[in-house]
């Protein structure tokens, strides 16, 4: 329970800073009355469930930044103004024959409703510029609730359904300008099932402190992760590592883009997930993984170790092709695109663009994540590919300087695909990113 919270009293009229104390003072005669004929206290969560209907309100705190402790208990023109919202948004909870409440992830899902009000709509029209919707925190506040009501700027309903989760136009709207399909609109669970895919919802949004891109995807991946302020993006860092140690989608390990400043086999934010083409998008859109959930694909058992990312993948040794050498007096360009020669005939070859500043390798490879694996369930087992798919490869480097004498993830600006000529079987290789 937070250590303080905006009382608004039956009348409308006041809002007042209360303590933990005086809230458990507020409800004491009811907690009296609705526990008289308890039997046991294991049976409280279920008689308060019962018996409290509460609606979960959310809204942005101000036009920028949040109110401050001090400038709530001051009083300012700000909290005045956010005051008045709040007002207004407990007044449609009573309407619902509910008790407000300001909650998050569980504290959400179990609402009898979830009242948003979008300060910059007039009506589903202007989803597209509204603020709420590219905010970090919000995201949970869309997906959790059963039953949702939007109210645009001057407190008209937005539709004229009760839930606007059941509403065609609604929920049409808010899939197009969230990028969320209409099924997990409607029957979002949270937890470690396609990480991916909510990785790609959340980059779509800011967050004031860079902290809050981890923090606020706690609820929605049912994660449990000690909250530091003050760690900047180490707390992404540490959220990915929390990921890798439970989640067992080889999906989690397609990104592209700028690494972690702390670990290079984890990216710096969850924008690396959107750093695919057409190639990689077909074997990575949900449709396509769904159906291969019955089959093994790829390793299982990756997991997080103190020499890095230990992952079993096939490992295809290839020669790196030269690029042209740079003109007298052209631009120098940040990146290029390196081809590597496959030595095998049974692979071919792979282009990738990658910071050119950043090669000091004398060996080259590429380990490909989404084969098909034997059905021994067993580490150091049988790879499987077919010629008629694209799959998922890392492309690696290795030099004397590489730790451990193995091979470092060489970071590229899009994911990188890789196909075969023929159907290959061989051993998988472990390597530790």
């Amino acid at each position: 329970m937070p250590s303080h919270l905006i009382y608004i009293s039956d009348d409308f009229g006041t809002t007042t800073l209360i303590d933990r104390e005086t809230l458990v003072d507020l409800f004491r005669p009811e907690l009296i009355r609705v526990c008289k004929d308890l039997v046991s206290k294991d049976d409280l969560p279920d008689m308060i469930r019962q018996n409290l209907r509460y609606a979960a309100l959310s809204h942005r705190w101000l036009s920028s930044g949040e109110p401050t402790f001090q400038e709530i208990k001051r009083g300012s023109t700000a909290v005045v103004s956010l005051g008045q919202t709040l007002v207004a948004l407990t007044r449609e909870a009573v309407q619902n024959s509910m008790r407000p409440s300001g909650l998050c992830s569980s504290g959400i899902r179990n609402a009898n409703i979830c009242i948003v009000f979008l300060a910059d709509s007039l009506s589903i029209s202007d989803f597209p510029q509204e603020v709420w919707f590219q905010r970090g925190w919000t995201l949970q506040e869309l997906l959790a609730p059963p039953r949702i009501k939007f109210y645009g700027r001057n407190w008209d309903q937005l539709s004229r359904s009760r839930n606007d989760k059941e509403d065609h136009s609604m929920l049409e709207a808010l899939s197009q300008v969230t990028g969320i399909s209409r099924q997990n609109l409607l029957y979002f669970s949270p937890g470690l099932v396609d990480v991916r895919e909510k990785m790609i919802w959340a980059s779509k949004r800011r967050t004031t402190r860079m902290e809050d891109i981890a923090y606020s995807l706690i609820g929605i991946l049912d994660i449990s992760l000690s909250v530091a302020y003050g760690e900047g993006e180490r707390a992404f860092r540490r959220l990915m590592e929390a990921i890798m140690q439970a989640c067992r989608e080889w999906q989690i390990l397609a990104w592209a883009g700028p690494h972690s400043p702390f670990q290079a086999n984890i990216p710096r934010s969850p924008l690396a997930y959107c750093a695919f083409d057409d190639a990689s998008a077909s074997i990575l859109s949900p449709n396509c993984y769904i159906m291969d959930r019955p089959s093994k694909l790829g390793d299982p058992f990756f997991t997080m170790t103190k020499r890095g990312l230990e992952l079993e993948v096939i490992l295809v040794e290839m020669m790196l092709q030269q690029p042209a050498p740079r003109q007298p007096g052209g631009t120098r360009k940040k990146t290029q695109a390196i081809h590597l020669i496959s030595d095998s005939a049974s692979f071919y070859d792979v282009t990738a663009r990658c910071d050119i500043n950043f090669l000091p390798f004398s060996q080259w490879a590429v380990a490909i994540v989404n084969y098909q694996a034997d059905e021994s369930g067993k580490r150091g087992g049988m790879g499987r590919l077919n010629p008629t798919n694209d799959y998922l490869c890392f492309v690696l480097g290795s030099s004397i300087h590489s730790a451990y004498g193995g091979w470092q993830k060489v970071e590229t600006q899009k994911i990188v695909t890789i196909r075969t000529k023929r159907e290959v079987y061989q051993p998988v290789t472990t390597v530790w990113l």
